[in-house]
């Protein structure tokens, strides 16, 4: 029992850093060139620390089917790489 719950806990708190850490990564390789290196705006693209908490589903939207010269991501990033994004994102956000 001790050890399920020590692993529930670790479960827990290890999980946000891994996603921010995996999310800032991911940015790197994939939306930085446009959003600007560690969420810096460029004036190319929009800037990405704007988007407000209850703004997830346009991120999706954007992110998934592309939007003016920003190419879509679907089938290129999974659930998982854009949940990190996305949690990257918003541990930045203003």
């Amino acid at each position: 029992m001790r050890k399920a719950v020590l692993f529930f806990l670790f479960a827990i708190f290890a999980t946000p850093s891994f996603a921010s850490g995996a999310g800032e990564e991911i940015y790197a390789e994939n939306c930085a060139s446009c959003h600007g290196e560690r969420l810096r705006p460029t004036g190319a693209a929009p800037d990405l620390k704007l988007l407000g908490a209850d703004e997830r589903a346009k991120f999706d939207m954007m992110v998934s089917q592309g939007k003016g010269q920003m190419p879509a991501w679907e089938g290129i990033l999974s659930d998982d790489e854009r949940n990190a994004i996305w949690d990257y994102i918003r541990s930045r956000a203003r």
